[in-house]
């Protein structure tokens, strides 16, 4: 039974893991090309401009600080860094990589840690570039923003990647739970059946001596 619920435990987080990281890599992917993240407006000019890590604007002005601001240069460095370990996870997830390399409890430790890793380069992408903007604010006292979609999305896929990391730290540590588990019902169930072999080897015996006896009685009658 032990087994059952380990091997169901291994499918479900096995089928969940995947679709949590190949959602995941896919938001990151998508707000890194896209080019709108924030909007700003200046008040007295009424001028509407965009901002995002990546600029590649078309028909519409974009907001390009130079020089680079080193909010902007670290949040490209780990929102890039978001991107391939994104990639890396999803790939180590999918059916056919696990004939290449085997599963064990041990990938689960590393899966989580990438996982968690991935989300905070993400994270830190995010507030990077969040500090970009403020600092625009304080420079250009008139100047608001209004935050696009592509925040959210970004937010979103942070949540996918700790809950998959979250789903593999608990499959690493419930694994020797479970061996632990079924080691001691092997055990018991061992000396369950050992103690049956016992008490039939017993009956079997005094069987024998009852007819034995009977034998006796028999033949001094």
């Amino acid at each position: 039974m032990l087994m059952l619920e380990d091997k169901d435990m291994k499918g479900f987080s096995w089928a969940i893991v995947p679709a949590l990281t190949s959602l995941g890599y896919l938001l990151i992917l998508v707000v890194s090309i896209y080019p709108f993240w924030v909007r700003l407006t200046n008040e007295e000019s009424h001028e509407v401009f965009f901002s995002g890590l990546f600029e590649n604007c078309f028909h519409v002005k974009c907001w390009k600080p130079r020089p680079l601001s080193i909010y902007i240069l670290l949040g490209r460095v780990f929102l890039l860094s978001a991107v391939f370990l994104a990639f890396l996870t999803t790939f180590i997830m999918v059916p056919f990589e696990s004939k290449f390399f085997p599963r064990t409890w041990k990938q689960n430790f590393v899966l989580a840690f990438v996982s968690f890793f991935t989300g905070a380069c993400a994270f830190l992408a995010l507030v990077l570039h969040a500090l970009e903007i403020q600092a625009l604010r304080m420079k250009l006292s008139p100047l608001q923003f209004s935050v696009l979609w592509p925040y959210y999305v970004l937010g979103f896929g942070i949540f996918l990647f700790i809950v998959a990391g979250t789903i593999c730290l608990a499959q690493e540590m419930a694994c020797p739970c479970w061996h632990l588990l079924s080691t001691s019902q092997r055990m018991k169930e061992d000396h369950g059946s050992l103690y049956l072999d016992n008490l039939e080897s017993l009956g079997g015996e005094l069987s024998s001596v009852q007819k034995e006896t009977q034998v006796m009685g028999e033949t001094v009658i």
